[in-house]
């Protein structure tokens, strides 16, 4: 019983803990108006990672190409549904944070100004993935140009022995990844479910009253009775009524939920399915690197799967080595991520590469043919990197270091030191896709 007890109490602070004001809220809605300036007018969301930075301003780029702007909103809900999630794994602090929002996409012909797409999801939640590393700017480094031993803050502002001056890679705590999902309800139409029935049943008494005083007002004798009994059919009606209305409300909705719940279940099932194997993917990971975080490596994939979809050459990209020829990335315009990613597998080939193949699930809008096409697609990435390969998470992959001269270069687009030419292996420092098929 005390065990019982305490399991309760325990899952009762949980639950109060969701509801307590936190850090990252602040965090979740700046990053929300930042998002939508930067579909705006281009403004560089302050608290986005490294990777959401680089595929945000190619996807700007598409869409310049194509003649086509996006605009996006989105409007916090007051007193909407709104939680941050925490899982301490250190170094990282990695949350799933949430709020309710009404938003709206939409897609203009840049030229003509006309309106191709609009689109209003008025009942949805905007999910954030939060990633914080505490001890990042304590952490350890050495100036690869001098061999200058510091922390990384110091290093921040540039080797203090030599000037050497480096392009952070991430600064914590930033914004992985985000996405927009549906609820099953607008809570904006359950909270008026009540009002609305007591508004009937106000106006069903009223009537019922009215009716009963007048036709009782020269059938009584004193006339002032037909008032009292008018007042009794009024409460009388009032409160039958609600108790009908509330009883065939509340069966219409349950039919609705029913169906909506129906409909929305035969459509996720694979992004329900999907989602079971988080905790595989984890696990299987956290064999190779203890400090493997769900959510970085979830917000990392996304990023990459749109870096490479926005790209305009595939054929030198240091992190992509699969085949270049992807045609159905080429007309994409937007991309939506629903919310999943399945692990399938994972594999230790050639004795230190870690081979790892997961699906990712996404609504994609395409523009063919001069029209806007959305679809639902799924994409299998094959990942891998070598099993000596910690987590680098000072230093970005467009200002690295050349491991034989100590040159600073962008490695985006460099398969090899441009200095001294030593070739450029990004599989030894971090996850390169290998293969991504539809």
């Amino acid at each position: 019983m005390g065990g019982f007890l305490q399991n309760l109490s325990e899952k009762i602070e949980e639950i109060r803990d969701l509801n307590k004001p936190k850090p990252q809220d602040a965090l979740r809605d700046s990053f929300i108006n930042e998002i939508t300036r930067f579909y705006d007018d281009g403004t560089e969301p302050e608290h986005a990672s490294a990777d959401m930075r680089y595929y945000l301003h190619q996807h700007e780029k598409r869409l310049a190409d194509m003649g086509v702007k996006l605009q996006r909103r989105y409007t916090i809900t007051p007193d909407g549904a709104k939680a941050t999630r925490s899982k301490n794994r250190p170094p990282y602090t990695a949350s799933l944070s949430f709020i309710e929002c009404d938003s709206s996409t939409q897609i203009t012909n840049a030229s003509t100004q006309k309106i191709m797409k609009k689109h209003k999801r008025s009942a949805s939640i905007f999910y954030t993935n939060i990633l914080d590393r505490a001890d990042a700017q304590n952490a350890a480094y050495e100036c690869p140009n001098c061999g200058h031993h510091a922390t990384l803050a110091i290093f921040s502002n540039g080797c203090p022995m030599c000037g050497t001056r480096f392009q952070m890679k991430q600064l914590f705590p930033c914004v992985s990844n985000f996405y927009l999902l549906s609820q099953m309800v607008d809570n904006k139409a359950v909270n008026k479910f009540i009002p609305t029935v007591k508004t009937l049943a106000i106006i069903l008494g009223l009537g019922v009253g009215a009716y009963t005083g007048y036709s009782l007002w020269n059938q009584v004798d004193p006339q002032y009775l037909a008032i009292v009994f008018g007042i009794g059919a009024a409460l009388l009606a009032g409160l039958v009524g609600f108790l009908a209305l509330y009883m065939i409300f509340s069966i219409f909705f349950a039919i609705f939920m029913m169906t909506r719940m129906t409909t929305r279940a035969i459509s996720t099932a694979d992004v329900q399915s999907a989602a079971l194997t988080k905790s595989s993917l984890t696990k299987a990971m956290q064999r190779f690197d203890p400090e493997f975080s769900y959510d970085l490596f979830e917000g990392k994939v996304i990023s990459l799967f749109r870096a490479i979809a926005f790209s305009e050459d595939r054929t030198n990209m240091s992190m992509y080595r699969g085949d270049p020829n992807l045609p159905g990335l080429d007309t994409i315009i937007d991309i939506d991520y629903r919310g999943a990613m399945k692990y399938l597998n994972s594999s230790i080939q050639n004795g230190n590469d870690l081979v790892l193949l997961v699906r990712i699930y996404l609504n994609t809008t395409h523009l063919i043919n001069g029209k806007v096409v959305t679809k639902k697609e799924d994409y299998n990435m094959t990942l891998v990197k070598k099993l000596t390969a910690q987590e680098n998470y000072g230093f970005s992959i467009h200002a690295v270091n050349c491991k034989t001269c100590a040159a600073s270069f962008d490695a985006m687009h460099l398969l090899q030191c441009p200095t001294c030419g030593t070739p450029y292996h990004l599989e030894e420092e971090d996850w390169v896709v290998v293969g991504l098929k539809q």
